[in-house]
């Protein structure tokens, strides 16, 4: 059973948001959008996976997707970590479509992919890391020792897999998605010995939960200043910020479009770009709106939290 659910990445978000909000012509659109597209291709590789993760008995694995546990002043992270009485299983994803040739002796990985070739790190060495580091973990949690297994999985119907080498590890630590029942199959048929309780994996299910921080994301990677964001109320149907408030709507005035929550997009992208909380003046600069009575009744219908009184209140999203 899924006991830890992924949740869309901060920076999907926010460099949504930044894409919204910086003028065409801003000379970080290019770099952003790059980085969303492949943030968003990860993203979408972890969700494929789960269709074949979907197919295990319920009652064998405590599922765990996206963790991000913190080492020191570090972290690391995990795709996905499976947990049973027997075993842990870390599984590194990859949304890679192309041929994806190994290379174990210099540790390195080619794709070959729209007539380019791309060098990568090795994924079983990254997975090796993840492995290493969280045994650390357990151990600096007294957690009963027991054994770690690993694989790297390609869910993108589109790769190709090579392995010329014939290496051992490659073929026993490598798998497409639709393979990933069989290998997990076999990692349960080569761990027999019950080594944790269900009382054992309830307190580290707990433990797991509790010690993951989700990654953070700010427009500070760009260089850029909250000053560059455009303000105002965007128009959902023809994207211009061209929206003013008239007898309880919005309404564009370059298209016509009428909305009575355009202007619940606007606060959340303040939430994502500007700041983590934010007063009725701050609302109403941003929503180029002059009412502190309109912008009250805005923040007061958008379930936000809040501190301080009705005349200094602070409010925030989480």
């Amino acid at each position: 059973m899924i006991v830890k659910r992924r949740t869309i990445p901060l920076r999907i978000l926010v460099n949504e948001a930044l894409l919204r909000r910086l003028p065409p012509n801003h000379p970080k659109r290019q770099e952003i959008l790059k980085d969303l597209l492949i943030i968003r291709a990860g993203f979408k590789g972890e969700q494929d996976i789960d269709y074949y993760l979907s197919l295990l008995d319920d009652n064998d694995f405590h599922i765990f997707q996206d963790l991000r546990i913190p080492q020191g002043s570090k972290h690391f992270q995990i795709d996905l970590l499976l947990l049973s009485t027997k075993f842990i299983l870390l599984i590194e994803n990859k949304n890679m479509p192309g041929i994806i040739e190994f290379d174990p002796d210099f540790k390195q990985v080619f794709r070959r992919y729209n007539d380019t070739t791309e060098v990568y790190d090795c994924p079983i060495d990254q997975v090796k890391r993840q492995v290493y580091q969280f045994r650390n973990w357990l151990k600096k949690h007294n957690i009963n020792p027991l054994p770690l297994e690993f694989l790297v999985t390609y869910s993108n119907h589109g790769s190709i897999l090579q392995n010329p080498s014939k290496n051992q590890e490659v073929f026993d630590r490598v798998s497409k998605g639709g393979n990933l029942i069989f290998k997990i199959g076999e990692f349960q048929n080569s761990h027999q010995k019950e080594i944790l309780t269900l009382k054992d994996i309830k307190k580290l299910t707990k433990l797991l939960i509790k010690s993951h921080e989700p990654e953070t994301a700010s427009i500070r990677k760009y260089n850029i200043s909250p000053s560059e964001i455009i303000p105002g109320i965007l128009c959902p149907a023809c994207d211009r910020f061209s929206m003013e408030r008239i007898s309880r709507k919005w309404y564009c005035l370059h298209c016509g479009t009428s909305s009575t929550s355009a202007h619940e997009q606007a606060i959340l992208d303040y939430f994502l770009l500007i700041g983590r909380t934010i007063t009725n003046m701050q609302l109403r600069k941003f929503l180029l709106m002059p009412s502190r009575t309109i912008a009250t009744y805005l923040l007061g219908n958008m379930d936000l939290k809040h501190t301080g009184s009705t005349k200094n209140r602070v409010y925030s999203k989480t």
